[in-house]
């Protein structure tokens, strides 16, 4: 800190440097300085045994710690002294101890780490973009998952959501999610040209924690609202060959319409994440052209070591907050020319850190928009892959039933 400082001091009021410039170059100073520190004395227990492990440690300190410095740093010495007006040295100190953190988190994990992982972690180190690493690593773990407050806060929200979900179920409401947003007009008419329509909804805030809410829509042409859900059940526990973010899953439990399913999930919060999830989903079939779900994450687990053998799930008060609650409400219409499908989905995280917000959030938004994306397209496809066998026995029968020119 004291060599980023004094650089900074000596290039702007003595050389007349421009702030910025000056930081890049204090930064990097700073960095080299602590690489031979943590070298030395922070990780001494991890010795390097040969000048090329030194030479790629440094190389990786560089694209991990170094870039998040630069990056940061500058991000946030720009806000300060051109949004808020602070000094220079003052919005150096703001940036120097928010990205503190991260730099050891980094180093920690991926620098000086034991063992053989020098091509593991230029993988890591290659695929994490360095400023969205920043924005969520740079505040520390959740203490004991989300607080009393934080739950309080969630519940209120979620049962406003399950209010009006079964509303809109029994009729007294307008079916689709959509149609109570003001900025989703013309969604109907976006889906129905092969759009998918991404909105997001500003929920309340709550202590210590983030609501996200997002509800997105897609069509689904030559499809059938009986068909989609027949075809949807048949693969419970199959959600991983359809769905990108699902790496393994399994059907627990059936019963009616009622399942029980276990999704290994991979959320890219700007950093990746792995969670051992269960899910309570129940459908309802509303007649022959609508039908619902809502589906509850009952458990949420996150992993430590993921892919690896010493993969396990950590304690509730050892994880890191980004995923405490998930809901998802899902409506099912039949259209001219197929069916028209809804994804409402609710989550609960620990908050960003109030000084990176206005780098954060955009981020965030961009990766939940993504995610709900992929989610409708794996949806979409899936009902566009014949089963194999689907269209024998007790299952063409009861598909049959629901038709409506069979009804009457």
């Amino acid at each position: 800190m004291l060599v980023q400082l004094a650089v900074v001091a000596v290039l702007v009021r003595v050389a007349g440097w421009h702030v910025l410039a000056a930081t890049a170059v204090a930064v990097e100073s700073a960095v080299l300085h602590n690489f031979v520190w943590h070298q030395r004395w922070t990780w001494r227990d991890r010795p390097s045994h040969s000048g090329r492990t030194t030479v790629m440690r440094l190389v990786h300190f560089h694209l991990l710690n170094g870039a998040a410095s630069l990056s940061g740093n500058i991000a946030l010495t720009a806000f300060c002294t051109g949004v808020l007006g602070l000094d220079a040295l003052v919005s150096n100190i703001v940036a120097i101890a928010a990205c503190s953190l991260v730099n050891f988190a980094a180093s920690e994990s991926l620098v000086f780490q034991t063992g053989g992982g020098g091509q593991t972690t230029i993988r890591r180190s290659m695929s994490l973009p360095i400023t969205a690493f920043l924005v969520l690593a740079v505040s520390p773990p959740a203490e004991a998952g989300p607080k009393a407050a934080t739950l309080a806060g969630w519940r209120a929200y979620e049962s406003q959501i399950d209010a009006r979900y079964n509303a809109a179920v029994s009729g007294s409401t307008p079916f689709f999610a959509l149609d109570r947003e003001s900025e989703a007009r013309g969604w109907r008419e976006t889906v129905l040209r092969g759009e998918a329509t991404l909105t997001k909804v500003d929920a309340p805030s709550v202590e210590d924690g983030k609501i996200h809410h997002w509800i997105g829509a897609i069509f689904v042409p030559g499809m059938t609202v009986p068909l989609a859900i027949d075809r949807i059940q048949q693969n419970a526990g199959h959600e991983s060959e359809h769905y990108e973010d699902v790496l393994a899953s399994h059907l627990i439990e059936r019963n009616g319409d009622r399942l029980r399913i276990f999704m290994k999930l991979r959320r890219t919060n700007l950093i990746t994440v792995t969670f051992n999830t269960e899910h309570a989903v129940e459908y309802k079939r509303l007649g022959g052209t609508r039908a619902s779900a809502r589906s509850v994450a009952e458990k949420i687990a996150e992993l430590s070591g993921a892919g690896t053998p010493q993969e396990h799930e950590k304690a509730p008060d050892d994880d890191n907050g980004f995923l405490w609650r998930l809901n998802a409400y899902w409506r099912y219409e039949s259209v001219q020319g197929g069916i028209i499908i809804e994804c409402e989905s609710v989550s609960l995280s620990r908050p960003v850190p109030m000084l990176l917000r206005p780098v954060a959030n955009p981020l965030v938004d961009r990766v939940a928009r993504e995610s709900l994306n992929r989610t409708l397209i794996g949806l979409r496809t899936l009902l566009n892959t014949k089963v194999a066998g689907f269209w024998t026995g007790s299952r063409k029968r009861e598909t049959e039933s629901w038709k409506p020119e069979a009804r009457s």
